[in-house]
């Protein structure tokens, strides 16, 4: 996790530079805190390496990465990890245990 952190760190600081930096935010929010789309808390974790277009604003940014990807990433990472039960980001999120347990249970 702190490597992805500090790799969506650089890509924050990439897309400031290039001013594509906004996420969105629920119209209170951006009413609230106008520049709160722009800050490093609300970028998100797990984002898309590609712009894309907001169909909302129009504007160029990242936006997240689907569910499905961030499923097959866990998968992925269980299987090079050797763990051969099925793992999901819903069973990490449930059962921090799980990965410790013996396979055959």
């Amino acid at each position: 996790m702190r490597v992805q952190l500090a790799l969506r760190r650089e890509w924050h600081e990439q897309d400031v530079i290039l001013g594509k930096v906004d996420v969105w935010l629920p119209d209170a929010l951006a009413v609230k805190y106008p520049s709160a789309s722009k800050g490093w808390g609300w970028q998100y974790v797990f984002a898309a390496k590609n712009y894309s277009i907001d169909p909302r604003s129009n504007s160029e940014r990242r936006h997240h990465v689907e569910e499905k990807q961030v499923q097959r990433y866990v998968k992925r990472a269980a299987q090079s990890a050797g763990i051969a039960k099925p793992t999901t980001p819903h069973t990490l999120r449930h059962n921090p245990e799980y990965l410790i347990m013996p396979s055959k249970v």
